[in-house]
């Protein structure tokens, strides 16, 4: 299970992991707690956000419906991770850093810290507006779904458009794959913080 503040986050931060989770069949949900609003037409931003989900080839797209820009780590925002961790049962939860700029993702992060407390793995991700405190203990080797990746990055074309941070991360992420790639010994690779992680024997 994946949750993002808004539609993109997850694909920035995770897509070709759980494109790659899926690929060796594993059952993905995603969570997004917003419709995006404050940067775009929340109709187009969720049409792009399922279209997105078909490439990724999920097995459910969730909202959250909270609004754009007011994500707080709060009881609401639990709540809503909580009954999609409740209904999924997911193995793994991949949420965003709270190490990040913008307020929505650090609560969604939060949140999902919070929702997910029994659970036994969760993978914090990066995104457009994380901050360099951001320091990976875990890299996925995702060669082989990189191009699904890109793809469904490219699905939000109305973000691209703009000269905001997503279409700065956007020229980035074949760069940022190959960097976090070098620094795990493989050719692409994405990075992600431990927010908990119980090892099963």
């Amino acid at each position: 299970m994946a949750v993002g503040a808004h539609p993109d986050d997850i694909e920035l931060g995770c897509a070709a992991s759980l494109a790659l989770f899926k690929k060796h069949g594993f059952i993905v949900h995603l969570l997004v707690m917003t419709k995006g609003e404050a940067s775009g037409n929340p109709s187009v931003r969720e049409d792009e956000c399922r279209q997105s989900s078909k490439l990724l080839n999920v097995d459910s797209l969730h909202f959250g419906d909270l609004a754009d820009t007011g994500v707080h780590f709060c009881k609401e925002t639990v709540n809503i991770i909580e009954s999609i961790i409740n209904e999924t049962n997911p193995g793994i939860i991949f949420g965003p850093t709270i190490k990040d700029t913008h307020q929505d993702h650090q609560g969604t992060g939060q949140a999902v810290l919070a929702a997910g407390r029994r659970s036994k793995k969760i993978l914090l991700y990066e995104g457009a507006s994380t901050l360099r405190e951001f320091i990976p203990q875990v890299f996925i080797d995702v060669e082989e779904t990189f191009d699904i990746k890109l793809k469904a990055t490219q699905v939000f074309s109305s973000q691209l458009d703009k000269s905001g941070t997503f279409a700065r991360a956007s020229k980035a992420i074949e760069g940022l794959a190959k960097f976090r790639g070098y620094q795990a010994g493989v050719n692409f690779a994405e990075a992600f913080e431990v927010g908990k992680y119980i090892l099963d024997l």
